[in-house]
């Protein structure tokens, strides 16, 4: 058999590839489109919408870096918070400070919703950008003013380094994670 014999199969070879990827062209082989066509039936309308559903759900979970830190740092604020609730006097006697049942139900308060903001990075990448800049500034705050506390009450140092530590990394996580998620993009140019 020549080479020429062959040419016939090959660009039958060649239509076949290209209608299947998607590729084909109006010229294409009538049967080979119905065929093609009959392959890949359409699907209904509820499939395609929960398909798209979890695609969006999917496109919207925060990096895994990232929610690991932000649970990590509400859990920090959570168990400063209900120290400040529960213990309050016996904390205001160890630091050296008067105990001031007001401010401490308002500084728990606070830091408890510092605490539901950054519990909402870790369920939605939309509420990244948002626990970053008020949780983060916060546990800086708190990391900087524990450094101060480890002559005087080791327990609350100890916390709120761990606060500015989880802090730094929310903020390091959640940077990487948004230029990891654009790198794609940057690439495709």
């Amino acid at each position: 058999m020549s080479e020429h014999e062959h040419e016939p199969e090959a660009r039958t070879e060649a239509g076949i590839d290209a209608v299947l990827g998607g590729r084909g062209d109006p010229a294409s082989d009538s049967v080979l489109l119905w065929l093609a066509g009959a392959a890949r039936p359409t699907p209904p309308a509820r499939l395609a919408a929960r398909v798209d559903r979890a695609m969006t759900r999917h496109a919207d979970r925060p990096h895994r870096l990232v929610a690991v830190a932000a649970l990590a740092l509400a859990a920090a604020f959570v168990v400063q918070a209900g120290g400040s609730l529960m213990a309050g006097d016996w904390i205001a006697r160890h630091v050296g400070e008067p105990f001031a049942p007001h401010a401490l139900l308002e500084g728990a308060l606070a830091t408890i919703a510092a605490a539901v903001c950054a519990a909402a990075a870790a369920m939605r990448r939309a509420w990244g950008g948002v626990a970053v800049l008020t949780c983060t500034p916060l546990a800086l705050g708190l990391g900087l003013h524990g450094v101060g506390e480890f002559s005087e009450f080791a327990a609350g140092a100890v916390l709120h380094t761990v606060e500015g530590a989880l802090g730094l990394l929310l903020l390091g996580a959640w940077w990487w994670s948004r230029r990891e998620g654009r790198a794609p993009a940057r690439r495709a140019r």
